[in-house]
């Protein structure tokens, strides 16, 4: 399992130039989408994460979280009590009273009281961990490895009593998931999970048991990205990396209790170059079996876009130096 540690040392992904046909088109939706707030951010900030109306931010040394008011203003700062600096890649989580932090390399989900102002700590795999979401105070999903083992499983795990449901979901490759990278989010139940790689065009939908509800394609034409992977070194220390330069097809992904929004990073046939280019092309899918909705572009600037928070109709964008608060609404 030492070798898949390697696999926090890749080089970022990247999309190919969108200077040809793709061999899609979108179908445009009526959505309205109208800017309700806007803060311009006295630092420097990493990433947006809530729990309902409750929104925080990460900074990038991980050492404080910063909880906003209703006018995305910088409410107070929670400190991160835990006696140790936590090593990227890590993920932000929240609910009602807790901070969650999933360190990847280290297989580990720290919990810290927002009253008791106290971190605990729970190991949720023997090797590192490349995707999770935090469900529930007690239910955590991620995507890791069994032991001795370099093909990805995705697992659900309860913290407080040990149970364990697991899915062979893209396990085929034994090259740690490289090839299947891709984005994990939920509904707003937490009742559905999706899991949308980035180099293909795929939607795969499980439920609470992980089982594979539905997979659907999203409207674009990259069905195998042919991504190839070689390793450097030997023992326990082999690092992967790309071979071939890939296509990637889908960028960020989020979800609330009607749509699955798609933050694509391919251009459709009847897009223009400009708008593509200054806007993200947000593609829409149905909750229930992974249908296309339609598009939008949001009125952002693409090159500044961070991160993403829905809740409801309320879309946040973090971008580099402002956050955002949409209103979105179908016509």
């Amino acid at each position: 399992m030492a070798a898949l540690a390697c696999l926090f040392v890749l080089v970022a992904v990247s999309g190919m130039p969108n200077d040809k046909k793709n061999g899609f088109d979108r179908q445009w939706l009526k959505m309205n989408v109208r800017q309700q707030l806007s803060y311009q951010l006295p630092l420097t900030v990493e990433r947006l994460f809530g729990w309902g109306d409750s929104l925080y931010l990460s900074e990038p040394l991980h050492r404080q979280v910063y909880r906003l008011d209703d006018n995305l203003r910088i409410r107070d700062t929670v400190y991160l009590n835990v006696n140790k600096q936590f090593k990227p890649p890590v993920s932000f989580f929240a609910d009602a009273g807790h901070i969650y932090v999933h360190e990847y390399n280290s297989g580990k989900l720290f919990s810290q009281d927002l009253q008791a102002a106290q971190f605990y700590s729970v190991k949720l795999s023997a090797g590192p961990f490349v995707k999770s979401l935090q469900l529930s105070d007690s239910l955590v999903v991620i995507r890791g490895f069994s032991a001795g083992s370099s093909q990805p499983m995705f697992m659900r795990i309860n913290i407080h009593n040990g149970e364990q449901y697991s899915s062979a979901l893209l396990s085929e490759k034994a090259d740690a998931g490289f090839s299947t990278d891709g984005i994990l989010c939920s509904n707003a139940k937490k009742d559905r999970l999706f899991y949308i790689p980035y180099f293909e065009n795929g939607i795969y939908c499980m439920d609470s048991d992980m089982q594979l509800r539905y997979k659907q394609h999203t409207i674009d034409t990259v069905l195998n990205s042919g991504i190839q992977v070689t390793g450097r070194g030997a023992g326990e220390m082999q690092k992967l990396y790309a071979s071939a330069p890939r296509v990637k097809v889908n960028k960020r992904a989020f979800a609330n209790d009607r749509l699955l929004f798609i933050e694509s990073d391919l251009r459709a046939d009847n897009e223009t170059e400009d708008a593509f280019r200054q806007h993200p092309v947000i593609d829409t899918y149905h909750l229930e079996d992974g249908s296309y909705a339609g598009s939008f572009y949001l009125p952002a600037d693409k090159r500044k876009v961070l991160s993403y928070y829905v809740n409801g109709e309320k879309l946040y964008v973090l971008l580099k130096g402002e956050l955002i608060l949409y209103a979105i609404a179908l016509l």
